[in-house]
Formats: structure tokens, sequence, C-alpha cells
């Protein structure tokens, strides 16, 4: 039983920061800086591996839209390439689809 009221003794001196204080465990505070630097470092590693996941996310959501604008305007324009609707927007400026067939001129 004293070796488990020992260990919870340190555990608790742990948990308060007194064994810092102690000569003999000076030489591990750079160790326990380091331990902190580190997990600072995983933390935000993680935070921004988050963000880059929901960009991802965002962007792909955006390709997947532009792409159905894009065939959208895809069959549009190409209705408007039909001969009927090209007549239909020249026939206000007077312009009338030919009656003759066109002639291939002999070059000599």
């Amino acid at each position: 039983m004293t070796i488990n009221k020992d260990s919870s003794n340190t555990f608790s001196s742990i948990l308060k920061g007194e064994f810092i204080i102690e000569k003999s465990n000076t030489r591990l505070i750079p160790f326990l800086l380091m331990l902190v630097i580190l997990g600072l470092v995983t933390i935000r590693s993680s935070f921004h591996a988050e963000k880059l996941l929901k960009q991802t996310i965002s962007l792909e959501k955006e390709v997947v839209n532009l792409r159905l604008t894009s065939i959208t305007t895809k069959s549009e324009l190409m209705g408007v390439y039909r001969r009927s609707v090209v007549e239909r927007l020249v026939e206000n400026q007077g312009l009338k689809t030919s009656l003759m067939p066109p002639k291939i001129l002999a070059t000599q």
C-alpha cells in the first residue's frame, strides 16, 4: 500500500508541477518543453489537415457544379447553331436563305 500511496503522491506532484522545482528534475525541463512543443505542432497539424479536407470537399462540389453548368451552356449553344434558329436571328436584318445552290468556280 505504501507503493501505491507513493505513486499517487508522485502523480499528484506531476499534475501540480511540483516536480519541476526539485533540483534533481531540473535537467528534464528541456525535454518537457520539447514534448509540449511537439504536442502543439501535432494539434496545429491536425487542424490544418482538417481545414484542407474541408477545402477539398468544397472544391470538388464546385467542380461538379461547374461541369453541370458547362454541359447546360454547351447544349444551349448547340441549339443556336441549327439552321432554323440562325435564319430566325438574321431575319430582322433583311437576310434570307438563298434558293440557288452554290456553284463551284473553276480556276484556270
